[in-house]
């Protein structure tokens, strides 16, 4: 079966969804020291590349199933504890939270775990440095080469890099108790399919959305009529 990581906020709607797809999803608890709007948010807890997911011993610890459910469902992931330790105040919120088009990771390099950039020279990523600290919140990847995101300094630094981008407004995005989430937070990319937290119908450029997929060659999925909610991405294995 094919495996998801989730916000443990998730709605039975979009869950029930993903389960019907065959998806088994892992819901993530909230992180302890974290805020409580991004505590349990996939983004912020790991990152995963390839068949390698990172994150930290400390919230291992926390969640000790998780880990364990991701090695019986997704036994050929390799899970790397680092030592950080992350906790509510930013930049230490957003370790792990870093954005990976191909062969470059979009990051705030002051405050990366180092350990994403370990991996980053290991698998001979080009490292671009951006002032943004949740790129991987801000910015939803389409495909190796094509994105969407409201954040227009994020939009520069991905044009400056040869992504195309699609440039949307903020808005129409939950994320309590803020005015807006972001696109990057209120999706997940997989296999030919973007699956959206709720539906594409409410957003007020979902004309702009949908093009953008269609050159991507990638089919939107709206997983319930409920709004967008920005729960940290949806993560595939």
């Amino acid at each position: 079966m094919r495996t998801v990581i989730a916000d443990c906020r998730i709605s039975y709607a979009c869950e029930r969804a993903l389960a019907l797809r065959g998806f088994n999803v892992i819901k993530l608890p909230p992180h302890k020291r974290l805020g409580e709007d991004i505590a349990s948010h996939p983004d912020m807890l790991l990152l995963k590349h390839g068949n390698t997911v990172i994150t930290s011993a400390d919230y291992c610890d926390m969640a000790p199933h998780v880990f364990s459910d991701l090695r019986e469902y997704a036994s050929e992931l390799k899970i790397s504890f680092t030592s950080d330790e992350q906790r509510a105040e930013y930049p230490y919120d957003a370790l792990f939270n870093a954005l990976i088009m191909g062969d470059k990771i979009f990051c705030r390099r002051e405050s990366i775990s180092p350990s994403v950039l370990a991996l980053a020279d290991e698998c001979g990523m080009e490292v671009i440095g951006v002032r943004q600290g949740y790129p991987a919140c801000t910015v939803l990847a389409l495909s190796d080469s094509i994105a969407i995101t409201a954040d227009r300094g994020m939009a520069r630094a991905l044009t400056e890099n040869g992504i195309t981008v699609t440039l949307i407004e903020n808005g129409d995005i939950e994320l309590p108790p803020h005015e807006y989430g972001f696109i990057g937070g209120a999706a997940g990319v997989f296999e030919g399919r973007v699956y959206f937290l709720g539906s594409l119908d409410a957003h007020r450029d979902k004309e702009k959305i949908i093009d953008a997929c269609r050159v991507a060659k990638v089919t939107p999925v709206s997983l319930s009529d409920e709004k967008l909610r920005d729960l940290g991405r949806l993560i595939f294995i």
